[in-house]
């Protein structure tokens, strides 16, 4: 009986170590904003907004898609990060096969697609993998090298992918910002967070 109870007592021991690791929290690296991490939260290709829960870390699936369009690259959020809006700072990138809900990867960035979601600040970070996770995109260092056609489907997609079911949020556009744009929004973003989470270890 003493064995049960040890046994039981490690594993509730283990499962709140385990919540208490929140993805979201994952340290950046040194070389932060030329490389970051981000978790993944919707694969390319995907219909379902998954969402991380900033409380928990948890991976959650937020809603389907309504309008009948596709996500055309990988999408997620940085961790250890806060953006205008008080959400951690969104990133749409790019790799060879779509990525799993929940996966952490370190990413370079391109550039930014700014946008405004009913009327507050909502841009994109545009970012690839870093050189040592898949050098493939490794001759893409701004957004301009990044082919047209891709650019096009980002602006696209995010054009109208809320535009079902009526009265939703407007989402505008205004085209694309480039790399160093994007290390700013990075760097903002993270000194945002630091200065919201001084006891928490980077």
């Amino acid at each position: 009986m003493h064995l049960v109870k040890t046994i039981l007592t490690a594993g509730l021991l283990l499962s709140a170590a385990a919540q208490a690791h929140n993805v979201l929290e994952f340290p950046q690296p040194e070389n932060n904003p030329e490389e970051f991490y981000a978790v993944t939260e919707i694969p390319a290709g995907g219909i379902i907004k998954y969402e991380t829960d900033a409380k928990t870390g948890f991976i959650v699936a937020d809603r389907f898609q309504s309008m009948p369009v596709a996500y055309p690259a990988n999408y997620g959020s940085l961790t250890q990060s806060l953006a205008g809006d008080g959400d951690p700072l969104d990133v749409v990138f790019y790799t060879r096969a779509p990525m799993a809900p929940g996966t952490l990867i370190k990413l370079r960035p391109i550039g930014v697609l700014k946008m405004i979601d009913g009327g507050e600040k909502d841009d994109k970070i545009i970012a690839v993998p870093a050189s040592k996770i898949d050098p493939t995109y490794d001759d893409i260092k701004t957004i301009t090298d990044l082919p047209k056609i891709e650019q096009q489907r980002l602006e696209a997609f995010f054009r109208v992918y809320k535009e079902l079911p009526e009265g939703r949020k407007k989402v505008e556009l205004a085209g694309f910002n480039d790399a160093a744009a994007a290390k700013q929004e990075i760097k903002s973003a993270w000194e945002a967070w630091k200065a919201k989470n001084p006891h928490n270890p980077q």
